[in-house]
């Protein structure tokens, strides 16, 4: 305000009114106690407000990031969590096996051959089903049913002279029967004349001349019957002998004769189990020769399983060693029953027979996984196997929280899924399995989302 004019006017750069440039002005003295602060004050405090409260922010997330920064600057390095694999410690059994691959096998499969030379005359064709017992081909051996039937016209003839050598024999039995007895009377009339020769003796009746006859006649005829009594005997023997070796002629040509029926129902070939007509390898009424290869049946109950084991788990393969075999999507038991001898290509070649309920309808060559359990170690530590495991060098990353730091652990057995843990991790650690590129000198490394 210009007092001189009274007005509110404006002022130059020099404080002059523009009105009374130029005229005389009154000097007022202190002035201060009228002047008036026009929103200053107002505009310094408000700055002041923002100034504090952008400190405490930035506070604020300094505070927040202090963390992170300091594991930043305390890791090696800093690994992406997309994509990376952690596995947690739990406590089971750990099954070592071995995955193999390989086809079925007919276990039974008996080749049926040509017992005799002949004809054959088949009764069936490759590919049908059969029983047990069934009529499979016949075979005509005409040399065969001509010896049969020679042998047992030898049978009957000496079947023939074996009875009437033994009728034969009886009678003759009888004649020495009634010799002896016949002797035996002659001795007791010849002891009952000695007798009354002895007694008209003593009464001076005969002479001696008849006396003496009649001991000798007594002596005579006591002699005959022990004689007769031994030629019996003798005599009885032989015959018991020769009708001995009667029977076991005839018992010997019976036996050949037994095994040439058999011989001849021998040639009508049937099937010796359930089962399926494999391989025909005659012709109808071809020639065969004897033992020639005839007919294959396939046991449609009894297949195994031929698999391929690579050679490092050899000498762990026992007999009786439990499998596990895929049959589509079911899962049959199993055990090994035979293990080849032979290392063939680096491998070697195992028998795995079905235990128990075996599948329906398999076929010959059906390719089929199994599993062999090689050990069951129970109640261990284990971790799921990762890639992480493939460079293995004593030391992991133990993942807490955000941040995972190398430690020394020691591992145990392992199989296709599981590794077990010997030392240096407890159940619950979780730790990284996935493959991870990182030095032997990085001992922390930071996950980040």
């Amino acid at each position: 305000m210009c007092l001189p004019c009274k007005s509110i006017i404006e002022v130059d750069e020099s404080n002059v009114c523009t009105k009374t440039r130029g005229a005389p002005m009154t000097a007022i003295q202190d002035t201060s106690a009228q002047d008036v602060v026009v929103g200053g004050g107002s505009r310094s405090k408000k700055y002041t407000i923002y100034l504090v409260a952008a400190l405490m922010g930035v506070a604020g997330l300094v505070a927040y990031a202090y963390p992170s920064v300091s594991e930043m600057m305390s890791s090696d390095k800093v690994i992406s969590a997309s994509g990376m694999r952690v596995a947690t410690i739990t406590r089971g059994d750990l099954v070592r096996e071995v995955n193999t691959q390989g086809h079925i096998v007919a276990a039974n499969s008996p080749t049926l051959f040509s017992p005799e030379p002949g004809f054959v005359n088949l009764e069936i064709k490759a590919g049908d089903r059969v029983k047990a017992g069934q009529l499979l081909a016949t075979i005509e051996s005409p040399s065969l049913n001509e010896r049969l039937a020679r042998e047992k016209s030898i049978y009957s003839r000496i079947q023939i002279e074996t009875e009437r050598r033994a009728i034969k024999s009886k009678q003759l039995v009888l004649e020495l029967q009634q010799t002896e007895d016949m002797a035996k009377v002659e001795l007791k009339a010849m002891q009952r004349e000695k007798q009354r020769a002895d007694h008209a003796k003593r009464l001076q009746l005969i002479s001696e001349f008849d006396l003496e006859k009649a001991h000798d006649d007594f002596a005579r005829a006591s002699l005959v019957y022990q004689q007769s009594k031994q030629n019996n005997k003798l005599e009885k023997e032989s015959i018991e002998f020769e009708l001995l070796a009667e029977k076991i002629e005839l018992e010997n040509q019976n036996i050949v004769v037994q095994a040439l029926n058999r011989r001849v129902e021998n040639l009508v070939i049937r099937s010796p189990v359930d089962g399926m007509v494999g391989n025909v390898q005659v012709k109808q009424r071809q020639a065969l020769v004897d033992n020639q290869a005839i007919i294959t049946v396939i046991d449609l109950q009894a297949f195994e399983l031929e698999a391929r084991v690579a050679e490092g788990f050899a000498d762990e393969l026992a007999l009786g060693m439990a499998a596990k075999v895929r049959v589509n999507s079911d899962i049959f038991d199993g055990e090994i029953v035979g293990i080849s001898p032979e290392v063939v290509n680096g491998q070697v070649v195992v028998r795995i027979a079905f235990v128990g309920e075996a599948p329906e309808n398999l076929r010959q060559n059906q390719r089929l996984s199994s599993r062999i359990l090689l050990q069951n170690v129970a109640d261990v530590l284990i971790v799921d196997r990762g890639p992480f495991f493939d460079s293995f060098r004593g030391k992991v990353f133990k993942v807490e929280g955000k941040i995972a730091r190398r430690v020394d652990v020691k591992l145990g057995e392992t199989s296709l899924r599981h590794m077990e843990i010997s030392s240096g991790l407890k159940e619950g650690d979780k730790i990284i399995i996935s493959s991870l590129d990182v030095t032997a000198t990085d001992l922390q490394i930071l996950i980040s989302e």
